[in-house]
């Protein structure tokens, strides 16, 4: 089934990408059946790299479910909108993400609080050769990265003792904090400066920022990081001060600022 046209030349405010999401939901709900990424780049008439992208945006925000391991369905509660959809925190952190990226040339992941875990949902890779590098989908240890400890230091105290519990505190490298006190002087340390730090805990070799992203309640509901090779990890003063200005705007656009 072909794409129907959803833009007119009229419509200056028209979004392509939100357009072809709904239209993505669409075919689901004509299909009443699950579908492969190859059919749904045919139906919906795009690029495979496009669709995979809105499958997985859809899948993350809880709007379609994996069936086996290549095909997709619509979840179960595919009518309804999240309080604070994934959706809303990767369109305002696009363009800040972005950002990033182009001046500092190293890894840029954001990641999102769900239930009972904390789960990369946006990344922009380093074009150097050695990098940092991070997955769409991982799992993300509240207590041995910078995304993780920034958004874990910023909820309500069984909330986070949930998130610590959900993981347990795995030692990934001689420099993990496996100690509940001393992992709550850091949390304490991430309040205080808005920011959180990696230095070797979740990879030798590795070093990230992050900052947190606030939802309207004043709580974490995602972070902004930027992650690269312990050789490279100069300048932070403007790495701190680049990643914390991010996570500020993407916090007020979300707050609507």
């Amino acid at each position: 089934m072909p794409a129907k046209p959803v833009q007119k030349a009229s419509e200056r405010y028209f979004s392509r990408a939100i357009g072809n999401a709904l239209r993505i939901l669409e075919i689901f709900q004509q299909s009443r059946r699950s579908l492969t990424l190859s059919e749904v780049t045919q139906q919906a008439n795009l690029p495979k790299s496009s669709a995979f992208r809105i499958l997985r945006t859809l899948e993350i925000s809880g709007y379609l479910r994996r069936v086996e391991s290549d095909r997709f369905a619509l979840a179960p509660s595919a009518a309804g909108i999240p309080n604070q959809s994934t959706v809303h925190v990767l369109e305002a952190a696009q363009a800040w993400m972005r950002r990033l990226s182009q001046e500092f040339r190293e890894t840029i992941s954001l990641a999102f609080l769900f239930e009972n875990h904390i789960e990369v949902i946006a990344v922009i890779d380093s074009p150097h050769r050695i990098s940092m590098g991070n997955m769409i989908g991982g799992l993300i240890p509240p207590h041995a990265s910078s995304l993780g400890k920034c958004i874990a230091a910023f909820q309500a105290e069984d909330r986070a003792e949930k998130l610590l519990r959900s993981f347990s505190l795995v030692r990934f490298t001689p420099g993990t904090i496996v100690e509940e006190m001393a992992l709550h002087k850091e949390l304490a340390l991430v309040r205080a400066r808005s920011y959180a730090t990696d230095f070797e805990e979740s990879t030798l070799g590795g070093c990230c920022l992050s900052a947190p992203i606030f939802g309207p309640d004043g709580l974490a509901i995602a972070a902004i990081s930027i992650s690269m090779p312990k050789m490279r990890f100069t300048n932070q003063e403007r790495l701190i001060a680049a990643v914390k200005d991010a996570a500020a705007a993407i916090s007020g656009e979300l707050r609507g600022a």
